[in-house]
């Protein structure tokens, strides 16, 4: 299965790298821990306007989700990664950036020998 290229748009995902310690004002451990992200990368996927209905969904009928993707690339995409879809990361020099930003969490995979399908789940942000 192919692509249609004009319906593709750029998009961007950051894969799930561990989970480091939480330090307090002295440098000590909280016993909290934080994920950390990978650089976002991006990649071109189409784009659903919607979530589907169950006798079409390729993800069964009791999956949440809001949106799914789908390209003919193969992508290392996990379900803890985070796409931006609405927006764009803003990167620093550093290499350091915001993954609460994110507009979507992955809710689901259907990773077949020519396609690639993601459901999509919305973040709430600044919450």
């Amino acid at each position: 299965m192919r692509d249609c290229k004009k319906n593709s748009r750029k998009l961007w995902y950051s894969n799930l790298l561990g989970n480091e310690p939480v330090l307090d004002e002295n440098g000590d451990e909280t016993g909290d821990t934080k994920p950390v992200y990978g650089i976002p990368i991006p990649f071109k996927a189409s784009v659903s306007p919607g979530k589907g209905n169950a006798y079409a969904d390729v993800f069964g009928t009791n999956l949440d989700y809001t949106r799914s993707i789908s390209t003919t690339q193969k992508l290392p995409i996990t379900e803890e990664s985070l796409i931006w879809c609405g927006s764009m990361p803003i990167i620093s020099s550093d290499n350091s950036f915001d993954w609460k930003t994110a507009d979507y969490t992955v809710a689901g995979i259907a990773d077949g020998p020519n396609q690639l399908v993601v459901a999509l789940k919305a973040r709430k942000k600044n919450a």
